[in-house]
């Protein structure tokens, strides 16, 4: 069943990753990169509570640019990782963050990213609900599946 369940419940961006993440935390790596991604995942994280000392939460966009059609990158990876970009740093920081419809830009989707302070999840569920009843970007589709 276990076998089962992983080879059937990812799809392949999500196995290429686990992939990666297992390659990079072999015997062979592990003092070279997990050591120091340790020590910089600190230091964002330390950064983050600095900023959370002046703000409720940090907004910004959850991609670099547009999203894409589907299958669009799905032979250029690299490209598919760079639009997790800025959703990496709440990731690394242990943080609560939630992507939310804000837009659209070409016909295509944008996402607004929020990320509030360790254990405060109810502050940010309630703000994205919030942003949710006074905009209607939630219930929009994008011009090619309309």
């Amino acid at each position: 069943m276990y076998k089962r369940s992983r080879g059937e419940g990812f799809g392949n961006e999500v196995k290429r990753r686990i992939m990666i993440g297992t390659y990079v935390l072999s015997a062979g790596y592990y003092d070279a990169y997990y050591l120091k991604a340790q020590q910089i995942r600190h230091l964002i994280s330390d950064d983050f509570k600095k900023a959370f000392e002046q703000v409720d939460l940090i907004m910004g966009p959850t991609t670099p640019e547009p999203a894409f059609k589907l299958g669009a990158k799905s032979k250029d990876p690299v490209s598919m990782y760079l639009n997790d970009i800025y959703t990496i740093s709440a990731n690394l920081a242990g943080l609560p963050g939630i992507s939310v419809p804000c837009g659209f830009s070409a016909g295509l989707p944008v996402g607004l990213q929020m990320i509030a302070p360790a254990f405060m999840e109810s502050r940010l569920l309630n703000v994205a609900h919030k942003y949710q009843q006074v905009t209607d970007w939630h219930k929009r589709m994008p011009a090619d599946y309309e």
